[in-house]
């Protein structure tokens, strides 16, 4: 069996989940995903992918990979952290609200490990988040301080200079203005640092709207336009599971229709078809149960009902007269 990336050991090892009350445990297509993401390459020791992308359909816990994955990474290498989404809001009360649950679990069942990695001050004996960071005790990249942790709405001017080592985007599809491209920009990782990468958890976006996302989509995943086939470039010992490849080595994506956590059953599907946010709205509905790109635009009359129609109608030997229709010679 492969050995765990240091990445995917300390996730299973010490983060908490609110959820379960326990800490977390990978599911095994997560656990072959994380590890190879967070593959070093032998030759230069570094990690070898700069951008991450983990898309998959809707409550796939990607927002507790998230959470995990900067955990670990402040473990083991540190630096400046930023949590990023298309508002204030957003940033606080997703990933970074994931982080703060998981250090105060941690403060209650392994009190010796919390007294190990958060700073002695006010905030370990009060409060894990003072305004709007965490600040961690220094490991790996240390000679670079601080190690913290912030949370951040789509304002790049307020962030530039930044020497970012981690920078999470939550739900990149939500970026379609100038401002959200800057901010991108803004945080791509930095060579000269121990570690410096961009990850990403998001569904599919939409056409014509989500523009960034959908460059990464199409460089690295490489829709087909015509069959709707994904053609990029697969990696080699994890052939089975949609993960993408760009051509320069340096973005691996991952990206998934299939719903493949333990809950997912078929019972827990039928009700999310069901339920009345995605009635009448079967492109939202594709868009965050299969991850599909989506026009934002729903067809007058669904083409699966003329589909069904159109066989009724035959089978009742009705005649379709613009099947028969024709212009009369002059």
């Amino acid at each position: 069996m492969p050995r765990n990336s240091a990445i995917v050991s300390t996730i299973e090892k010490e983060f908490w989940l609110r959820s379960t009350g326990k800490r977390m445990k990978l599911e095994p297509h997560q656990r072959r995903i994380l590890n190879e993401m967070f593959r070093v390459d032998p030759k230069t020791k570094k990690l070898k992918y700069t951008t991450m992308v983990y898309s998959c359909p809707k409550k796939s816990g990607k927002t507790e990979i998230a959470a995990a994955v900067t955990y670990a990474f402040a473990r083991i290498y540190g630096g400046e952290m930023y949590s990023i989404a298309n508002d204030e809001e957003g940033a606080k009360n997703r990933m970074y609200d994931r982080m703060v649950q998981a250090l105060s679990m941690m403060r209650d069942e392994d009190p010796e490990l919390f007294d190990l990695i958060m700073p002695e001050d006010k905030q370990r004996r009060q409060k894990i988040a003072l305004a709007n960071q965490i600040v961690f005790e220094p490991s790996g990249q240390r000679n670079f301080a601080p190690h913290v942790l912030r949370y951040v709405a789509s304002d790049y001017a307020g962030e530039a200079g930044s020497m970012n080592a981690l920078t999470v985007f939550d739900e990149l599809w939500g970026v379609s203005t100038e401002r959200g491209e800057r901010l991108w920009t803004e945080f791509q990782p930095i060579p000269n640092l121990e570690a410096s990468i961009r990850f990403v958890t998001t569904y599919a976006g939409f056409y014509g709207e989500s523009a960034l996302l959908w460059r990464i989509y199409e460089n690295v995943v490489k829709p087909n336009p015509h069959t709707n086939e994904e053609e990029g470039q697969r990696i080699p010992g994890i052939e089975d599971l949609p993960v993408f490849l760009s051509e320069d080595g340096s973005t691996i994506v991952y990206w998934d229709h299939e719903a493949r956590m333990s809950w997912h059953t078929p019972e827990f599907l039928a009700q999310a078809r069901d339920d009345p946010s995605v009635q009448g709205r079967e492109s939202e509905y594709r868009r965050l149960w299969h991850n599909e790109w989506s026009s934002g635009t729903e067809a007058y009359i669904d083409m699966e009902h003329v589909d069904r129609a159109l066989v009724r109608g035959r089978d009742r030997e009705l005649i379709n007269h613009f099947d028969t229709f024709s212009v009369p010679s002059i």
